[in-house]
């Protein structure tokens, strides 16, 4: 909560009305009637903002160490107002002006205008109000104008007195500007409390420096990975306090740097990886990116366990692909005529719509049918394994690394089909080296001079928009005219609904199975009506999912439309997702025609009728 204090003891009702068109539920605004100076300067309360004029913001300004003040200006405007009191009020000529020394006024042009004589007095502070005082007392002054300050003392010693007051539009201006401040500081809290969520989940070890060397952040992971005590991290210590061995490297980041840097630190054999900070094209520091090397093996040896047990073949064909509808044949024909060219190819469709199934269908169709089909999901690997899985390495390129060094994907994929999944996610810095082997067909392994010709052709595949990406400068335009020359969209499910009812046989049929060869579960017109009148967000691979759920859950062999619409109410109810929205999706299978309803389901018009009649 932020607390704007009015330390200003005038024109509290229009105070009040400006601060109501500004009302925010976290911050809160106070009006002091008396002004404890001193009390405000020692307080510790953090981010107050204090509205103040003349000395009171003066001396705010140099001492209030635990907040914001933000003066309350007097213009020329409320000076000669001030002074036409003074004379209508005394028939004063000779006036003093007692203001803040920061404060400049015309005296020349004001006497001119008004016909006074003013003698205009800087003030300090509220001690130099006396000094003042003593020498006002010894001149023949008719009236004094002044701040608060002064106005009191001259009341005290019976003389003619005027106090400065601040216009509507001065209490506005600053009233809005103490709102902007704490506005921005609530919006600062926001950023840094993010900035440390994100800090602390991240799983690699985080250390910021500026250019000195010296720690700016952290988080906790890098006191597990470096196995430092949290009393040696500390911000503003220098980063050799953590090792000195990490003292050459917080200038080592800068606009181009990407570097992978293997040290043992603490008995650790670590990776690092340094990143410039940059504001303005200036670098003011680096982030280094800390991991632990025992973890990256031990995720390289999972993934390459899970590649191995995937087989280097491809296991499935066109015949494999489910559907008669116009969609999904039209995108079958378009890929049987991409299997026989020899151009990369790029499969844009959402998730769960069998990219990789049209992936393997085209390579099994293709004249590299007999040679390895490879699969990766590139957002699957980290960024630091990923190099090395794609092109290899040789033996002690880095330590830990296998005897004997490794194969990359590219070579086990040669004369084959690699396919990369998700390739929007692939980093920055690998699209440059991918872009590279796709023009020139060779490989370097890492730590390796030598270059190995390959014979690859690729396959890319993305749920989401490349080119938008590429607006975005996190996809490289000239890596998508390497890959978009063969483009392949598949439909969602949503637009191929009549195809629903012989995938969902097709499932069935995979899942149970009588003595013989028949599906043991049966499934009523009524259960593919509802599956129908469903969106299919996931799209083929959700309708898998509720397949399975639905065998499951199947009374005496057959399956129904209630039992379809109680999974469909629980999904909902585990969502966000309402039953307006469930109403949306049932009103656009209401536009499709009886006819071609009845034609999904391979029934009658007549047998459609009765059975929505008895569902009903």
């Amino acid at each position: 909560m932020i607390t704007i204090i009015y330390a200003v003891p005038e024109n509290h009702g229009t105070v009040d009305r400006i601060v109501k068109t500004k009302a925010n539920k976290d911050v809160t605004f106070q009006l002091v009637e008396k002004v404890d100076i001193q009390a405000l300067i020692d307080s510790d309360y953090e981010n107050n903002i204090v509205i103040a004029r003349g000395i009171s913001y003066t001396t705010l300004n140099k001492k209030f160490k635990h907040g914001r003040v933000i003066e309350l200006a007097v213009t020329g405007y409320d000076i000669m107002r001030g002074i036409e009191e003074c004379k209508n009020r005394f028939n004063a000529i000779n006036i003093a002006v007692m203001l803040s020394e920061r404060i400049v006024i015309e005296k020349e042009f004001i006497e001119n205008i008004l016909n006074v004589n003013l003698m205009v007095f800087g003030v300090r502070d509220h001690a130099h109000v006396a000094e003042i005082f003593s020498k006002i007392n010894e001149m023949e002054i008719d009236a004094i104008l002044g701040g608060l300050s002064a106005y009191r003392r001259a009341i005290s010693d019976g003389i003619n007195c005027v106090g400065i007051t601040v216009g509507y539009e001065a209490h506005k201006i600053a009233i809005y500007e103490a709102f902007s401040v704490a506005n921005a500081i609530i919006e600062e809290r926001k950023k840094s409390e993010l900035f440390k969520i994100i800090l602390e989940n991240a799983n690699d070890g985080i250390l910021a420096v500026d250019n000195m060397g010296n720690i700016t952040a952290n988080n906790q992971a890098v006191l597990k990975i470096l196995n430092v005590s949290p009393n040696r991290i500390l911000t503003g210590s220098h980063i050799s306090l953590v090792s000195p061995k990490l003292n050459d490297l917080h200038y080592l980041s800068n606009e181009y740097q990407e570097v992978n840097i293997l040290k043992d630190i603490n008995s650790k054999m670590i990776v690092i990886n340094t990143r410039p900070i940059k504001v303005d094209k200036k670098i003011l520091g680096s982030v280094l990116l800390i991991q632990n090397v025992d973890k990256l093996q031990k995720t390289e040896i999972e993934i390459r366990q899970k590649l191995f047990k995937k087989g280097l073949v491809a296991k499935y064909d066109f015949e494999d692909i489910i559907g008669n509808s116009d969609g999904i044949l039209k995108t079958i024909m378009i890929a049987k005529k991409y299997a026989d060219a020899h151009a990369n190819v790029l499969i844009i469709g959402e998730t769960g719509t069998g990219k990789e199934l049209f992936a393997q269908s085209i390579h099994k169709r293709s004249k590299r049918k007999n040679q390895p089909f490879v699969a990766i999901n590139c957002a699957a690997v980290p960024e630091q394994l990923l190099e090395s899985e794609l092109f290899g390495y040789v033996e002690g390129a880095f330590t830990g690394a296998t005897k004997g060094g490794k194969a990359g994907l590219f070579e086990l994929a040669h004369k084959g089909t690699l396919f990369l999944d998700e390739i929007a996610e692939l980093p920055m810095g690998l699209q440059a080296k991918l872009l590279r082997v796709l023009q020139e067909q060779e490989i370097r392994k890492l730590g390796d001079h030598k270059i190995i010709p390959v014979d690859v052709r690729i396959i890319a595949a993305s749920n989401v928009d490349l080119q938008q990406k590429v607006e975005d400068n996190k996809f490289r335009q000239d890596l998508l005219y390497r890959l978009d020359i063969l483009r392949l969209n598949i439909p969602p499910l949503r637009y191929r609904k009549n195809d629903i009812k012989e995938i969902t046989k097709g499932f069935l049929a995979d899942y149970d199975y009588e003595d013989h060869g028949q599906p043991r579960i049966n499934m009523t017109d009524e259960a593919i009506i509802e599956l129908i009148k469903h969106d299919w967000p996931g799209n083929i691979r959700e309708l898998r999912n509720i397949c399975e759920r639905l065998i499951v859950l199947a009374t005496n062999n057959q399956i129904t439309g209630m039992e379809v619409k109680e999974i469909f109410h629980s999904l909902l109810k585990g969502t966000t997702v309402t039953y307006d929205r469930e109403d949306e999706m049932v009103e656009k299978t209401k536009i499709m025609t009886r006819k071609e309803t009845a034609e999904m389901l391979g029934i009658s018009r007549t047998t459609l009728w009765r059975k929505s009649k008895l569902n009903h």
